[in-house]
């Protein structure tokens, strides 16, 4: 094998992870300045980490989304990843960063990786800023309702027999998928985190990634689902909920079920839901929620550097 080399923006890799994607990096760089750094083996890329700069000198990964952080080939000894990311810092050093930020994905989409990753990035100085519950489950041959709690099975059946059944539907259905969660935010005081127009762009961008979910009841949606395909292994919920009015029906767990069936067909290995919990608050409903559908927590841990 040859040499490693860092490369800094040559942009050669193509990960499977859709948030270390050059693509998903770059989408953001049309705003602020970043740096996207890959690991070279002369042949092809082996490991990758991005960041965006922020407010001040503070350089973040990623600059908006779930997470950013080190994607790395599982073959790489511990000594070549922490040799490129020693380069990697004293890169963002060079370039005038005073503080980095960085996100991991989740533990439970590669336990071994986030292992790795958090510990390396501990013996650069980085200190864990924040600490969530991240729920998830492991896809397999059982169908969701086996795993759902009593109480759920009971929803989940009478949201069938109400005719309250749960679909895959197409991308021109975005804006209404986009409406119907926007409206579920709004009941609860919330916004969404991005505009119709920046989902929109997200979804021309990577329009193999984005699939839309959504309960139908006459011409409107009691319920509907953004998810992203982030892997071959991993789909991700990025938004979910019901329509106000119809939460005591609870058609999401009519499209949780659907969702996991889709994961069956697909093979995917990791179905997520995102965090239930903002450092040190939990979110005590969510969570249970959550449970009730059979998904269970794992580690989403925020670091920092100040260099």
């Amino acid at each position: 094998m040859s040499a490693l080399r860092v490369l800094q923006d040559e942009f050669l890799g193509t990960p499977d992870s859709l948030f270390h994607l050059p693509a998903f990096h770059r989408m953001h760089r049309a705003e602020r300045p970043g740096a996207y750094f890959e690991l070279f083996d002369g042949r092809q890329v082996r490991a990758s980490i991005h960041f965006t700069k922020g407010e001040g000198a503070v350089w973040r990964s990623p600059a908006r989304g779930t997470f950013g952080g080190l994607w790395a080939d599982p073959e790489l000894t511990l000594a070549e990843v922490q040799n490129f990311l020693l380069e990697v810092d004293a890169r963002l050093l060079a370039a005038g960063a005073r503080r980095a930020e960085v996100i991991p994905m989740p533990q439970a989409h590669d336990p071994v990786g986030f292992a790795r990753s958090v510990y390396l990035l501990r013996g650069l100085g980085y200190e864990i800023e924040g600490c969530d519950l991240n729920h998830s489950l492991a896809v397999d041959g059982r169908p969701l309702a086996e795993r759902m709690s009593y109480g759920n099975r009971k929803r989940l059946k009478k949201c069938l027999s109400e005719g309250l059944a749960a679909q895959e539907l197409a991308r021109t259905e975005l804006s209404p998928v986009y409406q119907t969660l926007a409206k579920n935010r709004e009941a609860k005081g919330w916004q969404l985190s991005m505009t119709l127009q920046q989902v929109e762009d997200m979804a021309n961008r990577f329009s193999d990634r984005l699939l839309l979910f959504g309960v139908p009841a006459g011409d409107a949606l009691v319920a509907a689902a953004l998810c992203l395909s982030l892997s071959k292994d991993v789909l991700y919920v990025f938004y979910w909920g019901d329509r106000p009015g119809f939460s005591t029906a609870s058609p999401v767990v009519a499209l949780a079920e659907c969702i996991y069936r889709h994961c069956q067909r697909e093979r995917y290995a990791l179905l997520d839901v995102g965090t239930s919990t903002i450092d040190r608050e939990p979110n005590h409903g969510l969570i249970r929620f959550k449970q009730g559908l059979g998904f269970s927590e794992s580690l989403k841990l925020r670091l920092f550097k100040t260099f």
